[in-house]
C-alpha cells in the first residue's frame, strides 16, 4: 500500500537503463526496448557448464577444465555487458534500491529453471566491504538475496559470511592477484547456520570467480554440504 502511494506521489518517468521517458514502476523499471535487449543478451549463449560464463562453444571454459571449482555451479541472468552492466551500476552506484525487486525476481527465475541448483536449504549473500556500505548506504547483495528469498520462499541467512578484512579494489587485478587479495578476507562466525546445508550464494556480478571461490571454500570448511552461485551478470571466459 505504501509503495503504491509513493509511486503515485513520486512516479518514475525515466527508464532506469536508457533514460527514455515514460511511465515506470518498481516491477517495471525499464522500457520495452531495454527489456528486449536484456532478453536478447541473455540468449547469446552458450555458457560454461560449471561457472556459467559465456563461452564460444558448449562445454567447459578453459579455467574450469584446468581446475574444477569447489562450488557445484554458477549461473547468471545475463552477460556483464550493455544493459546488464548499466543496470547493476545504476543499482549500486546511483542508489536505485528499488531495482533489487526486478533483478532479484529475474535471478529467482534462473534458479527455478536450473535443476542443478535444487534442492536448496538456504540463501547466503556475499558480504560487501565497510567502505562500500558507507559509500552506498545499503548492501546490494543482501537486497538481492531478500528478493530471491521472497520469490522462492527459501530462507535467507543474513551475515552467514562476514568480511573481516578490507581488501584492495578488485577491478584492476588479474585473477591470481584477486585470489591472493581475498585470502582470509571472509569468516563464518556461526557454522551451525550453514553446516549440512545446500546453499545458494548470492552476488551481483561474477567476473573471474575469485570471490565466489573464496566464499565457497569458507562455507564448505564450515560444513556446508553444497554451494552454488547466482548472480545478476557474469563475464565471458577468455
Amino acid at each position: 500500500m505504501l509503495n503504491a502511494a509513493l509511486e503515485f506521489i513520486f512516479p518514475q518517468t525515466k527508464c532506469s537503463i536508457c533514460r527514455r521517458s515514460g511511465n515506470y514502476a518498481p516491477h517495471r523499471p525499464w522500457c520495452a526496448h531495454c527489456g528486449h535487449e536484456l532478453a536478447e543478451l541473455a540468449a547469446r549463449g552458450p555458457v560454461c557448464d560449471i561457472c556459467g560464463r559465456y563461452i564460444a562453444a558448449p562445454g567447459l571454459c578453459a579455467d574450469c577444465h584446468r581446475e574444477r571449482p569447489e562450488f557445484g555451479l554458477a549461473r547468471a541472468v545475463g552477460p556483464y555487458e550493455q544493459a546488464y552492466r548499466i543496470a547493476v551500476k545504476v543499482y549500486k552506484f546511483m542508489g536505485r534500491r528499488k531495482l533489487a525487486w526486478p533483478m532479484g525476481k529475474m535471478m529467482a527465475e534462473v534458479i527455478l529453471a536450473e535443476p542443478g541448483f535444487w534442492p536448496i536449504d538456504v540463501l547466503v549473500a556475499v558480504p560487501i566491504s565497510k567502505n562500500s556500505m558507507d559509500q552506498r548506504g545499503f548492501n546490494q547483495t543482501d537486497l538481492l538475496a531478500r528478493q530471491i528469498s521472497r520469490h522462492l520462499k527459501i530462507p535467507f541467512v543474513r551475515d552467514a559470511i562476514t568480511r573481516v578484512r578490507e581488501v584492495s579494489p578488485q577491478r584492476e587485478l588479474s585473477r591470481e592477484e584477486r585470489e591472493q587479495n581475498l585470502k582470509n578476507a571472509f569468516e563464518i562466525r556461526n557454522a551451525a547456520q550453514v553446516a549440512g546445508k545446500r546453499i545458494v550464494l548470492v552476488d551481483d556480478v561474477y567476473t573471474t570467480g575469485s570471490t565466489a571461490r573464496e566464499c565457497t571454500r569458507d562455507l564448505l570448511d564450515a560444513g556446508a554440504e553444497r554451494v552454488s552461485i547466482i548472480t545478476w551478470a557474469t563475464g565471458r571466459a577468455d
